[in-house]
């Protein structure tokens, strides 16, 4: 029987991304996917600095983001044309040093990803199968995998992890309910290529008329895309007829300027699974939730998935926590990936309001709203930040200041050190950041009094050549103030960051660095208890 650290089932984009960040992990693993090769339509089409910032600690977001453009930014349109609502990209550069939204070509972006799996000795994929079953053990988890005559070969691993889309089957044996937050509407998806210059806007539209509601998207070259709401008493079938999709395509554009490449007809839903755990099987990706496409978030809350979840398997399976740290993947990801789901819900029924007289009362509250600046236009404040798990907390409870919130990953150099990206120089590591050189000193010297806190190291930002520190701080330079801002953001001195680029807390000063540092400690000493016997 083969054993491996972990199984992945499915090798769509969350799958991969995770082969991929386990894999660089040095992680025993293997990939089960049904499919023989890698679907060769457009589906997901929009991704964000988060996702990159996974695919860098990968080592593949410069080939990731190769021949992507930048998101043009989002114009909602009412019913007289006139535009109610902005939804943009913040604008670049971005805190996390890469394009914070951006377009991409899904078949372009899994072979990317495939590609980097193939670097990686200790992955092993298998195509042409898929997961029959598993049966959960003390300390593993037997895997069934099947073939496509039928037969069945078990595997063994420590962790099974669903990657497999909506229809999982492992989440189906797990036997976990699904919060259904009630909106299920059919859509049309058209992707064409333009093979005219055709008079289309500049930025991606939301049609929001009620004789036809739609989605324009500009993808990268000449890759257009159109979702079409399916109205009541249409029958989604319809559009299977190419007479009858050239006449609604044509509400929207000139036909004879574009050449069709794939139809697909979509149940749009918002769910989220109950549980994402149950004992060494976890779900992923669409296998945990799914969302309507209209925050363009559905890859990106995989991708979120895949890297919060993998740095905590390879604490765990290395030796360096107890499997209860890996509890904290649902208490993390469920909540986060519910507001998006949610808010993803809100825009579609912004969008897809078929009362005229509803309509009109919209767009004038909306419009209002953003003529007087009271809405938010930016794409990255709709993404919220994690609102429990391994965190530090207040009194009440609740995330402390700054924690929870997206870490900035500057680019930074020193006269001993090239210019790299934040990240790179911390990959796979906690890391405090402060910028005063005695602060550093004190943080090291109470780093080196824990019994355990993963493998943190000290970067002292910007201290100046008159006050150096000593190895092992790092002392180096931040270019654009994204980390010095975040700081007088949150009012603090220094910030403890997680291996995924989360801040773990802050501290305002030297009282609230040893409390901030303890309280870490003490929580990871807490999924360090049973070491022994975990696993």
């Amino acid at each position: 029987m083969h054993t491996y650290d972990a199984i992945i089932s499915g090798y769509g984009p969350t799958g991969a991304t995770l082969a991929n960040l386990l894999g660089t992990m040095g992680l025993k693993v293997a990939v089960i996917e049904r499919e023989w090769a890698i679907f060769d339509k457009p589906r997901a089409i929009t991704a964000d600095h988060e996702a990159t910032r996974a695919f860098q600690a990968a080592g593949l977001a410069d080939q990731v983001t190769e021949g992507t453009i930048a998101h043009p930014g989002t114009d909602f349109v009412g019913v007289q044309g006139q535009v109610i609502k902005r939804f943009y990209p913040m604008l670049a550069p971005g805190p996390l040093g890469w394009e914070p939204t951006y377009m991409f070509h899904q078949p372009t972006l899994e072979a990317t990803l495939r590609a980097g799996v193939e670097r990686l000795p200790t992955v092993n994929v298998v195509l042409g199968h898929s997961v029959a079953g598993y049966r959960q053990h003390e300390r593993h988890v037997d895997v069934h995998v099947e073939d496509a005559q039928g037969a069945i070969e078990t595997l063994s691993a420590r962790y099974l992890l669903a990657c497999e889309g909506a229809r999982s089957g492992v989440r189906n044996q797990m036997g976990v309910g699904v919060h259904d937050l009630d909106f299920d509407e059919w859509w049309v998806v058209v992707d064409v290529q333009l093979h005219t210059d055709v008079d289309l806007p500049e930025r991606c539209v939301q049609y929001c008329r009620p004789s036809r509601p739609g989605t324009y998207i500009v993808g990268p070259d000449r890759l257009r895309r159109w979702e079409i709401k399916v109205l009541a008493g249409e029958s989604p079938t319809s559009f299977n007829d190419p007479e009858y999709l050239d006449a609604v395509l044509g509400t929207f554009v000139d036909t004879a300027g574009v050449t069709v490449q794939r139809v697909a007809i979509y149940r749009f839903h918002a769910v989220v699974a109950e549980q994402w755990r149950d004992g060494r099987v976890f779900l992923l990706g669409d296998a945990a939730h799914q969302m309507p496409p209209f925050m363009g978030q559905g890859l990106c809350a995989g991708v979120r998935d895949a890297y919060n979840l993998a740095w905590k398997l390879d604490a765990v399976i290395r030796g360096a926590a107890d499997q209860s740290l890996l509890d904290t993947y649902t208490v993390e990801r469920r909540p986060h990936v519910q507001q998006v789901v949610e808010t993803a819900k809100a825009f579609g029924l912004i969008i897809g309001e078929l009362d005229e007289a509803a309509a009109r009362a919209r767009d004038q509250r909306l419009e209002a709203e953003l003529h007087s600046g009271v809405a938010q236009t930016v794409r990255q404040s709709f993404i919220p930040g994690l609102s429990a798990g391994l965190l530090i907390v207040d009194d009440e409870g609740c995330p402390g200041r700054g924690a929870g919130q997206l870490f900035p990953q500057p680019w930074v150099s020193s006269p001993t050190l090239p210019r790299i990206r934040l990240d790179d120089l911390t990959r796979g590591e906690f890391y405090l950041v402060c910028h005063d050189a005695r602060r550093a000193r004190l943080a090291q010297a109470l780093l080196d009094d824990c019994t355990r806190l993963l493998d943190t190291r000290v970067v002292c930002l910007n201290c100046g050549a008159g006050s150096p520190v000593e190895n092992p701080i790092i002392d180096c330079a931040e270019e654009g103030g994204f980390v010095q801002r975040w700081l007088e953001q949150y009012g603090a001195v220094a910030a403890l960051v997680r291996p995924d680029g989360t801040a773990y807390g802050t501290a305002a000063d030297d009282a609230g660095l040893h409390a901030l540092i303890e309280d870490a400690q003490r929580k990871l000493d807490h999924f360090s208890e049973q070491l022994c016997t975990s696993y």
